[in-house]
């Protein structure tokens, strides 16, 4: 199976022609994650797509590999909007979005965000965006129920 890291980076080479300049801003980057988890072209992911995404991003994310993540290791891991927030100037936004996202995760305040509590944390997500509760996401309801995403929108683009 494809990893689902290797997959965005892919979709995001695509999308990308070889010598351009611009970043694809953040809804673009955003779609072509969905894009990438959605392996097999489904047009919507589901909870087993979002396990599989979730244990790849865990484990990419655990430099240490102390299953467990300092908020260093998600403050650091490729999202692939650093840029973006610095093009923008919107560092400091970004960061602090990250944080809180970290904070509400970090459920025991130990610090540390386990594999549990990363497991809760997705398919907490995962439910608070099937808006029509039928157990699958479509594109839509991904790109704007998932809180990395919108904390990062929020924070790349306040209007």
């Amino acid at each position: 199976m494809r990893s689902v890291l290797v997959g965005i980076a892919m979709a995001m080479a695509v999308a990308m022609p070889a010598g351009a300049e611009e970043q694809p801003d953040g809804r673009a980057l955003a779609q072509l994650s969905f894009e990438a988890l959605d392996e097999a072209s489904k047009g919507y992911l589901d909870q087993g797509d979002m396990e599989v995404a979730r244990r790849d991003i865990f484990t990419s994310m655990d430099a240490d590999d102390s299953n467990s993540l300092e908020q260093s290791e998600f403050l650091n891991w490729g999202y692939g909007f650093q840029s973006i927030a610095e093009d923008e100037g919107k560092q400091l936004a970004y960061d602090t979005a990250l944080k809180v996202v970290f904070s509400f995760w970090d459920r025991d305040g130990d610090g540390k965000i386990t594999q549990t509590e990363h497991r809760k944390a997705v398919m907490a997500d995962f439910n608070r965006a099937d808006l029509n509760s039928n157990a699958v996401l479509e594109k839509s309801e991904f790109l704007g129920g998932f809180s990395v995403l919108v904390a990062i929108r929020a924070a790349l683009k306040p209007e």
